[in-house]
């Protein structure tokens, strides 16, 4: 941790990864259409790499695949005035192996909105970047 200001800390690597493992939705963001589009979505954190669901032919299915992608998640408690930030970028790719696809649909992710999402995106943590307010 670097502190930035008196309340305000930039977060390491792994500090930020353990903070992204410990919420289940995030916001991905991508570029539609050559405008940037940001979806709240269910996670999970495999390894250093987010992992997602989508299903085939949504938009950001067709976007995502080879395409430079931004996660985001974050905790802000308005009433105390703290919390945390922390975003991933990477290069996604679509998780094509059965055997991991097998292992993958093994983990706890499932849609909150019940859809069938079929495929797995994984985001690479290429750059990493987090802060605390404290």
């Amino acid at each position: 941790m670097r502190p930035l200001s008196p309340s305000l800390v930039v977060l390491d690597r792994d500090e930020c990864l353990a903070l992204l493992s410990s919420v289940p939705v995030g916001q991905v963001v991508f570029t539609d259409r050559a405008l940037p589009d940001v979806l709240p979505i269910n996670f999970r954190l495999d390894g250093d790499a987010v992992v997602i669901r989508v299903a085939t032919g949504s938009r950001l299915a067709r976007a995502a695949a080879g395409a430079v992608l931004a996660f985001h998640a974050d905790r802000i408690d308005e009433a105390t005035h703290t919390g945390w930030s922390v975003t991933v970028v990477g290069r996604a790719t679509e998780v094509t192996d059965p055997a991991e696809r097998q292992r993958l649909d093994e983990l706890p992710l499932r849609s909150w909105i019940g859809d069938t999402r079929d495929h797995f995106l994984r985001i690479p943590a290429e750059r990493v970047t987090g802060r605390r307010l404290t």
